[in-house]
């Protein structure tokens, strides 16, 4: 386990590594507000949300004990919300728990936001959105780890600009789905980027894509996987071309034996690699404790706890305006914070997934022995 953290700290932060001064003991009251109970009553849905909400805990828990290992001790104070009513909820900020919190995690909808912070006194914490996008009160410092389509386009076309600053870019457009057109086209404007738009007709792009020899990039907005084999032979010929999939695309992905999946870069705010080290030793460690496999909500808490814990080590406190403008990457999320406030941050980081070559080679057999 020390192997361990010494690696994800190092790769994780970067420019806000664990270090030497974090060595003295520290300690992180962190509360959570999830909806943990479900009872025979219980809808499908309601089950699914209670599952995803331990799941959520449980990474929680793991990334308390690899913060443990460099002297962060986490102390933990838990309500459940589906068994609070709304007089509850009210009077919750006014306890001496919630007041005494460094961090206060939750809870999923916007309506239990409101009733707690309608009644929130003067207090230090950060409030933390985990898993959805929540108007959070200004009156205290707070993140949304997941934010709006608008903001996790914001960040991929920064990306996209920062990794292919010689490419063109054009925009493959589905006139069914234009919901996140706006956003894409503002993300290009403000990074001054010059772009084409083009709706993809059978296997044809219409109007046609310029002919030049440049290197291209066909950023895909609200397009299926599918269209993947069609738009292949704009870039198929080309050194250095790619296609951009859209949001959704790595949620929805199918195999094809036609395509050059290399030439295809996914967005992504979540990336289980099945391949990747840390990410097995944390299935293992899952598993060992909770007899089931991880789900991603649990890669999404511990990424997200270990973070604000080295973030909290380092500062002698949580002052999300102290952190480096720099990309962080966890077991599954990559963070980019931006400050849309005095006290508001939301994370822009996305993830970009290329699948690698892989070159087969061929067998050797021996030859019979006469």
């Amino acid at each position: 386990m020390k192997h361990f953290c010494q690696f994800v700290a190092i790769l994780f932060f970067g420019g806000i590594s664990l270090n030497a001064s974090a060595q003295n003991s520290k300690h992180l009251k962190v509360g959570v507000l999830l909806p943990f109970f479900t009872d025979t009553s219980s809808t499908m849905g309601q089950k699914q949300i209670s599952q995803a909400a331990l799941d959520y805990y449980a990474g929680l828990r793991l990334a308390a004990e690899a913060l443990n290992e460099w002297k962060i001790s986490v102390d933990f104070r838990v309500w459940d919300l589906q068994k609070m009513d709304d007089s509850e909820l009210e009077q919750l900020p006014k306890s001496a728990e919630f007041r005494a919190l460094d961090i206060f995690i939750g809870p999923l909808t916007q309506k239990p936001v409101d009733l707690i912070a309608s009644n929130l006194p003067n207090t230090r914490f950060l409030w933390v959105s985990p898993l959805a996008t929540l108007k959070l009160p200004k009156a205290v410092q707070n993140i949304n780890f997941f934010g709006h389509d608008s903001v996790r386009i914001k960040g991929l076309v920064n990306q996209l600009k920062q990794e292919f600053p010689e490419h063109s870019f054009h925009l493959v457009v589905d006139k069914k789905d234009v919901s996140q057109l706006t956003y894409y086209k503002k993300a290009l404007k403000n990074q001054k980027i010059s772009f084409t738009e083009h709706q993809l007709s059978g296997s044809k792009l219409n109007p046609k894509l310029p002919n030049k020899n440049e290197n291209i990039l066909l950023i895909n907005v609200g397009t299926s996987s599918f269209t993947r084999l069609a738009q292949f032979q704009y870039v198929s010929k080309k050194a250095d071309s790619y296609i951009i999939g859209d949001l959704s695309w790595y949620d929805q992905l199918t195999a094809s034996e036609e395509i050059d999946e290399t030439r295809i870069i996914y967005p992504s705010m979540n990336y289980i690699s099945g391949t990747d080290s840390q990410a097995l030793e944390f299935t293992h460690k899952f598993i060992k404790k909770e007899r089931a496999e991880p789900s991603k909500f649990a890669f999404q808490a511990y990424d997200q706890l270990f973070f604000l814990g080295a973030h909290y080590a380092n500062n002698g406190g949580i002052d999300l305006n102290k952190l480096p403008n720099a990309s962080y990457s966890g077991l599954i999320n990559t963070y980019k914070f931006r400050n849309t406030g005095n006290t508001i941050f939301v994370n822009q980081g996305v993830r970009l997934i290329r699948q690698e070559k892989i070159e087969l080679q061929a067998l050797e057999t021996q030859e019979p022995q006469k």
